[in-house]
């Protein structure tokens, strides 16, 4: 049995692992003033074609820092109530963990992130993953899914000019594919591997999540 991670990218994700690659300024945004935060995020799910769903129930963010400048950063994410369903018995599903995680239904992870507008002038947010192990146990077995990667999101609050102390984002996808997977010319995508040392076959995932981040003070999203 194949799974994946839902991970959040939500937010957004953290700094100390991952250097981002080169972009291109003019479609950078900002947000100022703004030097760390939290958040929480409802349930959301992680999908890729012929593999389980991973879904998980809420989200919790910490550790979150805005670098010098607004745009990039960091965070850690803990996804709680993680399972895949059961293909023996739909009413117990199967739990999910991540490979050091102290419960059985508990993904950590994180990332960095990088503000961005992508088409139509839309604020959004690219997240670049931190690799994560996924365990998931069925009778007795251990199904392992690695997931790397990259996800991009919309930035659905504050508005561009506008001020506030929250940040709301929204990762969306059809299907296994992301609804917005292109920057600078680049194409980003998640992808998960099922098998010993991540070594199965890649498949493109996708993430439905929303988070609201909670900043140390209020700042304002530039656009231009």
């Amino acid at each position: 049995m194949r799974n994946k991670t839902m991970l959040l990218a939500l937010a957004v994700a953290s700094a100390a692992l991952f250097a981002l690659p080169a972009f291109a300024s003019g479609e950078e945004i900002h947000f100022d003033t703004a030097t760390s935060f939290t958040g929480s995020g409802p349930a959301g799910n992680l999908v890729a074609t012929g593999e389980p769903t991973i879904s998980c129930t809420s989200t919790d963010v910490t550790n979150g820092v805005i670098n010098a400048g607004g745009t990039t950063g960091s965070m850690t994410l803990d996804f709680t109530g993680c399972t895949a369903p059961n293909p023996f018995d739909p009413n117990h599903p199967i739990l999910c963990k991540s490979k050091e995680a102290p419960l059985s239904n508990t993904i950590a992870t994180g990332g960095t992130f990088h503000l961005i507008t992508i088409k139509s002038g839309i604020p959004g947010v690219l997240v670049t993953t931190n690799t994560t192990e996924i365990v998931c146990q069925l009778l007795g077995f251990d199904f392992v899914t690695h997931v790397t990667g990259n996800v991009i999101g919309t930035v659905t609050s504050p508005a561009c000019g506008a001020s506030s102390k929250e940040m709301k984002l929204s990762f969306s996808a059809t299907g296994s594919t992301q609804n917005h997977i292109e920057y600078t010319g680049t194409t980003y995508d998640l992808i998960s591997r099922t098998g010993v040392g991540g070594t199965g076959e890649p498949r493109t995932a996708g993430l439905n999540a929303t988070a609201t981040l909670t900043m140390n003070t209020a700042g304002t999203l530039t656009c231009t």
